[in-house]
């Protein structure tokens, strides 16, 4: 569908109706937090990312003359 960029998503585990269970897919968040300690920079930084590369990745991603 031609999206790009940062989100998040959120899903469950249900396994109250079956014995493999299902996971149920919630909502997405498309401005998820961007605090030194939200999920986003955590994944960046254990990537090996600093919190400023991340931020130049998402400025750079989102401009129009990539």
């Amino acid at each position: 569908i031609g999206c790009r960029g940062v989100s998040r998503s959120d899903f469950r585990y249900d396994d109250r109706h079956s014995e493999n269970g299902e996971i149920v897919w919630l909502e997405v968040n498309t401005q998820p937090g961007m605090t030194p300690t939200s999920l986003v920079p955590e994944i960046a930084a254990q990537a090996g990312h600093s919190f400023g590369d991340l931020l130049s990745w998402m400025v750079e991603d989102a401009s129009c003359l990539r």
